[in-house]
């Protein structure tokens, strides 16, 4: 419904407030505490009463709540309070000036959906992770997997940064986007913790600190929320979305391989928001797909050049190949990895409408090439 519909159906509210004797009573205590008779001012405040939801099949669902009012989403949220979507508005509030206030700005049709998806497979770390099958490694496979999880975990710290800076630009009519990414950010915080238990609980322990380029360009990334959901979803969280599902495949005990396939559930989640999100928001604003396509041209080549740190993908060989003798066939494996996460990354962009101008740059083209 139109602003000025609510705003009208607001005004058109009763305003008067239930008017009792204001009394002023003595509670019958050692200090004589004097209590006010109570007002009831706040009771006839509702734009929309006598509203029933109902449980469905999978239980009282975030978007069941959306009925009559309360599911009326508008295209731009101009209440500069915390007030929730719904409420009944109350004058002289201080704006908080939120950055983010139009729907496509960050919304996803699948955010309430996914949002229950995240509670209710929620997992942790500390009990679900069977650590006591990890058996002592080549010192070599063992450094190798420490490296890999010192970089997962430290990406997976990066995410739950970003999000948390930007959810507090967020207004407050997209609770179901907000409520989503709480759960991506406290995935990312659990992922964090998971990967740097691996590098921990074998003899080995945390590798070394890469570059970073990748890192630094979603964290300073603030054209805007789409713009960084660009970089943090689709550019890198389809390529861990792959790396963790092969890492699963070659796993080297069952706690490795539980890992992995818990996070690769969670990633699944996130760039399935990512993605939904993205296409909304191309298909919401004109030249949105423009911009997202001179975007990913930097951020192709600034993923390109820190694929030449060998601090990821020389590991990967190791792991794959079961040490450094089978490192050589472990690298055709990373470059099968690399294909299924090109194949995958550009089929997303195809879907969400982002056209491209240039084509890969050589350095990931040869991957598909191969």
């Amino acid at each position: 419904m139109a602003d000025e519909d609510r705003q009208q159906r607001v005004a058109g509210q009763k305003t008067e407030v239930w008017e009792r004797p204001r009394r002023r009573r003595t509670l019958n205590t050692d200090e004589n505490v004097e209590v006010p008779e109570p007002s009831y001012a706040w009771m006839p405040r509702s734009l929309q009463w006598e509203t029933r939801v109902k449980p469905g099949k999978a239980g009282l669902r975030i978007g069941d709540l959306n009925v009559g009012i309360y599911g009326e989403i508008p295209d731009q949220w101009d209440e500069p309070t915390r007030m929730p979507r719904g409420a009944y508005p109350l004058a002289g509030i201080p704006p908080l000036g939120f950055a983010l206030k139009n729907k496509r700005d960050m919304w996803a049709d699948n955010a309430a959906d996914l949002y229950e998806e995240a509670i209710q497979r929620r997992w942790i770390a500390a009990t679900d992770i069977p650590w006591d099958t990890i058996q002592p490694l080549p010192d070599d496979v063992e450094a190798a997997m420490c490296q890999v999880c010192t970089e997962l975990s430290q990406a997976a710290n990066v995410e739950f940064e970003t999000i948390g800076y930007w959810l507090q630009h967020m207004s407050y009519g997209y609770h179901e986007v907000k409520l989503f990414l709480a759960t991506n950010m406290f995935d990312a915080g659990r992922h964090h913790e998971a990967f740097r238990k691996r590098a921990l609980s074998n003899g080995g322990g945390l590798g070394l600190e890469s570059r970073g380029e990748i890192n630094r360009m979603i964290l300073e990334s603030k054209g805007g929320w789409s713009e960084t959901s660009l970089f943090l979803h689709l550019l890198r969280g389809t390529y861990l979305l792959t790396v963790y599902r092969h890492c699963e495949r070659f796993a080297n005990n069952p706690a490795e391989k539980v890992l992995f396939a818990r996070a690769m559930q969670d990633k699944a989640r996130h760039v399935a928001y990512g993605i939904q999100h993205l296409r909304y928001a191309v298909t919401h604003q004109q030249d949105k797909a423009l911009i997202f396509q001179r975007l990913l041209f930097i951020g192709e080549r600034v993923f390109t050049k820190e694929l030449q740190d060998p601090a990821m993908l020389e590991p990967l060989a190791i792991v794959f190949g079961g040490g450094i003798e089978g490192a050589r066939a472990g690298m055709g494996h990373v470059k099968r990895m690399m294909a299924d996460w090109l194949t995958a990354y550009t089929s997303a962009c195809e879907w969400i409408g982002i056209q491209r101008a240039v084509p890969l740059s050589p350095d990931l083209a040869k991957y598909l090439e191969d």
